[in-house]
């Protein structure tokens, strides 16, 4: 069905009518209303996620385990978090979580459960120099403490992974207590049935309307009266030609100001020229093929479609095993079964590429799909562009000692690489004392929303507790990975960005349930998610036995 004009003036005015009534919603019907929402999500969660594998070619494969993990799991997970917050918001923060060192606070794990299904993982929010602890505490709440004017959210969806529309406009309704009006991504717009049913509560209280929409009526929404505030998961072109109309010059880049044509209230998340930062150290040979097969599932993951997609591997110049390792991710790059390039004119471009002469590709030629890598050695378009896709490339630094190096690849990821959403860090005993001062200094002088110390930057879009977006200071006419911030379930007011830790290798025997490398991601996300919504005996059961099985 056509959306009009007249029929996006009617949504507006539904949403404008109800506005004011939820911008004062208690939060005991306000959890009541979140927790129906999972009811919901139980009854379409295995449609929801066997249509997006269906969609993105990926239906009874490994990587369909992705579909649960990044969808309906990560949505009951979000939804979850913001519930605890809502009815503990009076309990006081736990002092022992807070570092003084590096101003963190301990956010995630939070259970027994979490420790089991996320095994070595843990995750802290930074905030700025000089913050004390009673200052975090005074921090969080925000979204409590504040009256909210009555406000219309227009989030424009992203297609690539089916929970980031659900969860922006959580952080919206939860938050800043704004109604919303969500725009679907045509690529994913086959889950407006799946959206509806999820949120039916909110939509039929007016609290809420989801639609699709061609690139005329997007424009059109963006540019009504009716909206208040814009929030756009996407490209940074599609947020330049919503703001100012037009695709940004460098140079207008580098204007202290820019005359907008659009002067809504904005934010947004609009990717990265992602790095993964390899830290020189002595390493095993079964280590080296398991951070190779870290790094080809930060690529390779929803066939290289994610914001946060490995795209740049900075490696030290005469490191001992620096070409073993790149040998080893060429390798397994070669060994991820084929993928489906869903996304429009994908394929063009990683077939455009292919015909580069400096380009190598991994897979084989009967594969629809090229796995295609370069090494990158002066100055390059890939590191100021990002590429939609399975390209992968090779920087080597040259360093003269491991405090030297660091200092370099921090240097050439903060003012080189565009983008500043996530960063990796592959550091051997990053906990030994010797090591804590450049431990330190990545976590300290990185500047990303998300720095993930042995993890790929991604897990911390998973983790509902930390923020997740570009790292604070972005210009409006530069406005690289985006301004402010969702997720943020402990709703702390000034988050600086999110710290991730990780076990440098997790396992002699196994790899982490979301490689692209293991095959019982489907089975154990698909109970995972079940068992998120439902924590009964019976739904462990099944959740135990798909994990060793």
């Amino acid at each position: 069905m056509t959306l009009t004009k007249l029929d996006i003036d009617r949504n507006i005015n539904t949403l404008r009518v109800n506005s004011k009534e939820f911008s004062t919603i208690d939060n005991t019907k306000l959890i009541s209303m979140l927790e129906e929402s999972i009811r919901n999500i139980k009854d379409v969660a295995y449609y929801w996620a066997t249509v997006s594998a269906d969609n993105k070619g990926v239906t009874n494969t490994t990587a369909e385990g992705e579909e649960w993990l990044g969808g309906p799991f990560a949505t009951v997970f979000g939804i979850q978090y913001y519930i605890d917050t809502l009815k503990d918001l009076n309990k006081p923060l736990n002092e022992e979580l807070f570092n003084n060192k590096l101003n963190t606070y301990k956010v995630f794990p939070n259970n027994f459960l979490e420790r089991i299904f996320f095994p070595f993982i843990s995750a802290d929010i930074k905030f700025g120099k000089n913050i004390k602890f009673k200052e975090i505490e005074e921090f969080r709440g925000f979204a409590m403490r504040y009256k909210h004017e009555p406000s219309i959210s227009l989030i424009l969806g992203a297609g690539n992974v089916s929970c980031i529309p659900l969860l922006d406009a959580l952080y919206h309704l939860v938050t800043k207590r704004s109604v919303v009006y969500i725009k679907l991504n045509p690529v994913n717009e086959y889950l407006l049935p799946v959206y509806e049913k999820v949120f039916s509560n909110f939509i039929s209280m007016g609290y809420m309307v989801i639609t699709k929409g061609s690139l005329e009526e997007s424009k059109y929404m963006t540019e009504h009266n009716g909206i208040d505030h814009i929030h756009l998961t996407g490209s940074d072109e599609t947020y330049e030609n919503i703001v100012y109309g037009k695709k940004l010059t460098e140079d207008e880049k580098k204007q202290k100001s820019l005359n907008k044509i659009n002067n809504k209230s904005f934010s947004s998340e609009l990717g990265n020229v992602t790095p993964i930062i390899v830290h020189p150290g002595n390493w095993s040979n079964g280590e080296l093929k398991f951070q190779a097969r870290k790094i080809v599932t930060a690529k390779l993951n929803n066939g290289g479609f994610n914001c946060i997609s490995a795209q740049i591997v900075l490696l030290p110049d005469k490191w001992k095993h620096t070409e073993k390792l790149i040998k080893y991710v060429k390798y397994y790059m070669n060994k991820v079964d084929d993928r489906l390039s869903y996304y429009p004119n994908s394929l063009n471009v990683l077939t455009n590429l292919e015909k580069d002469k400096n380009y190598e590709r991994l897979n084989d030629k009967s594969c629809a799909t090229p796995h295609l890598s370069r090494e990158i050695k002066a100055y390059s378009k890939y590191e100021t562009s990002e590429i939609w896709g399975t390209s992968i490339y090779f920087k080597k630094i040259e360093y003269d000692n491991d405090l030297d190096y660091a200092n370099r690849v921090i240097d050439y990821c903060n003012n080189t690489l565009w983008g500043n959403l996530g960063a990796t860090v592959l550091f051997k005993k990053y906990n030994k004392k010797a090591n804590e001062p450049i431990k330190n200094l990545y976590i300290n002088d990185l500047k990303y929303g998300t720095v993930a110390i042995n993890e790929w930057s991604a897990i911390g879009f998973i983790i509902p507790t930390l923020p997740w977006g570009g790292y604070p200071g972005n210009k409006d006419n530069d406005i690289q990975s985006g301004q402010d911030f969702v997720h943020n379930s402990m709703f702390f007011e000034s988050p600086l960005n999110g710290i991730v830790y990780s076990k440098f290798r997790m396992s002699n025997l196994i790899d982490p349930l979301w490689f692209v490398t293991n095959k019982k991601g489907k089975k154990v996300f698909k109970n995972l998610t079940y068992f998120q919504i439902d924590k009964s005996f019976v739904n462990f059961i099944k959740l135990a036995l798909s994990a060793v099985i």
